[in-house]
């Protein structure tokens, strides 16, 4: 294989600019675009449909935010990438926090529009903390080319995740004030004192602190030492 590529998945409402703080200096960086859904395929049938995306000759590295880290979970099991690193997310169902599950008992996230939580706002600082105008302005920006019936989509998917299996190699990243996958369901992880659900934004010089460390070389041998462990 070539030289490693990293893969950014953004999350539900966001799209690449998401990752604009990240440094990934040295490295061929693809963004995961988001193929047609159909209503009733689930994840992991559409995770499928991202494969084409995904170089043949390159060795694979995933970076997912929130809803993209549950892509990047799913699609590091068909993949097998050298790294899968998880930012404002969870692994399992099992770190799903109790109010996801509250949402789906009362099919809250069906009876309130996409486009009505949209284009109100009154979640904003709520859920992703305190925000300067420069992320306001980066938000609006994004929301401007939401996809409603895809966001839809990809919040039913986070509600009925039932992933247990946590792929080899990963990394996660997670704030302690992120408010839409709480800190006490989350367990193995780099923690940002602070980091809210955009942290990826307006913490990201300590996130890339974290992505120097693991995307070290050393780093690197250390796990394909593993692995050929595991395989003898």
């Amino acid at each position: 294989m070539t030289d490693k590529t990293i893969y950014l998945i953004p999350g539900v409402g966001a799209n690449d600019k998401i990752f604009g703080n990240l440094d990934l200096t040295g490295y061929d960086v693809v963004h995961i675009k988001w193929p047609k859904h159909t209503r009733k395929e689930n994840i992991q049938a559409y995770v499928k449909k991202l494969l084409p995306q995904i170089k043949k000759d390159t060795r694979p590295i995933l970076i997912g935010m929130s809803f993209g880290g549950i892509v990047a979970t799913e699609l590091a099991k068909l993949i097998h990438p050298e790294k899968t690193i998880l930012i404002s997310t969870i692994k399992t169902y099992h770190e799903r926090p109790f109010k996801i599950m509250f949402m789906n008992s009362v099919k809250f996230h069906r009876l309130i529009p996409g486009k009505l939580v949209i284009n109100l706002r009154f979640w904003l600082r709520y859920v992703l903390g305190k925000l300067n105008r420069h992320d306001y302005e980066l938000i609006e920006d994004m929301i401007q080319e939401v996809d409603i019936d895809f966001n839809e989509w990809a919040v039913d998917q986070v509600i009925h995740w039932k992933n247990e299996e946590i792929p080899d190699n990963v990394v996660h990243i997670h704030g302690t004030h992120d408010w839409i996958f709480p800190k006490h369901y989350i367990q193995d992880c780099y923690w940002i004192k602070g980091g809210t659900h955009f942290m990826v934004v307006n913490r990201a010089k300590e996130i890339n602190r974290i992505l120097r460390k693991e995307l070290s070389e050393k780093k690197f041998r250390i796990a394909a030492t593993k692995n050929l462990r595991k395989a003898s």
